[in-house]
């Protein structure tokens, strides 16, 4: 349960109010303070987790990248270790 939970419960109890002498009027307006907190808080855990979104993205994007770089660097290196092979095959079968 979020902490803001228990903190409206207790600020919009009667006793509460009694105790803090507070009015009907006080009272809404602790109300509209909340909701506008509430709001408030809202729109930044939406922003911040768009952002990480995003951020995950283009990570994710850089990742496919260097994948992508590593496989094309093996098999140039595989077909270069095959052609030395048939080189070296074609060589030692000529002179035989």
């Amino acid at each position: 349960m979020p902490m803001a939970m228990p903190v409206k419960k207790i600020t919009t109890s009667k006793p509460f109010c009694a105790l803090a002498g507070v009015g009907p009027y006080a009272l809404a307006k602790a109300n509209e303070v909340y909701e506008d907190m509430a709001v408030r808080g809202r729109k930044i855990v939406s922003m911040m987790s768009r952002e990480a979104a995003e951020e995950f993205q283009q990570t994710a994007h850089e990742l496919e990248d260097v994948s992508r770089t590593a496989r094309q660097d093996q098999d140039r290196e595989r077909a270069g270790q095959a052609t030395g092979r048939a080189r070296a095959t074609t060589s030692a079968t000529a002179r035989g």
